[in-house]
């Protein structure tokens, strides 16, 4: 009598193996872990883009408003003033140059523009980039605010910036604002 390979080989031998039941319930609970955690990996995400924005934002305010304060006090004559623009003149010991800065809504960008006093364009910046809001507020001597006043060239002796920059974090805004820089023109009358 001969017996059959299959059946010696099956009768000795027990096999590790997982059913199709208990392989569904691993590869749900997996599922659910995985589930849980997107939305902190998402939250992760959106906090260190926000947190890189405040840091570029803070940057470049630092960088913009020194150079709006060098210009401001340096300036000897006011030329132009509104709620979106200004233009100084620089003494000649300084290369006598006029500076603009006029805050575009349409673009929200702050530009710096340097003419020569021919008028030739020396250099052209942008100081802010993405601003939401934006005005120039001008105070005299006695820090009255002389925004409105029909001789604001004249009596103007500071200028505070009010500024609210915005950058986005996929749907989220981020926000920085600068409030209360206010400089002294120290050589203006």
């Amino acid at each position: 009598m001969t017996t059959s390979s299959k059946e010696a080989s099956s009768v000795g031998s027990t096999r590790a193996a997982f059913t199709l039941a208990e392989t569904m319930v691993a590869v749900s609970i997996l599922a659910i872990v995985l589930a849980s955690m997107i939305p902190t990996f998402v939250f992760f995400t959106k906090s260190i883009t926000g947190l890189g924005n405040y840091t570029i934002m803070s940057g470049e305010s630092r960088g913009a408003l020194e150079r709006f304060g060098r210009d401001l006090h340096a300036a000897e004559d006011l030329t132009l003033a509104s709620a979106s623009e200004l233009t100084v003149l620089l003494p000649e010991d300084l290369g006598g140059t006029t500076v603009n800065y006029k805050f575009d809504p349409a673009d929200k960008n702050l530009i710096r523009k340097k003419t020569d006093s021919s008028g030739a364009l020396l250099s052209e910046d942008t100081l802010f980039e993405d601003v939401d809001t934006f005005k120039f507020v001008y105070y005299n001597r006695l820090s009255v605010d002389v925004s409105d006043s029909a001789s604001i060239l004249a009596e103007a002796k500071s200028v505070q910036i009010n500024a609210k920059l915005l950058k986005r974090v996929i749907t989220t805004k981020t926000t920085d604002y600068i409030i209360s820089a206010r400089f002294l023109m120290r050589n203006h009358n």
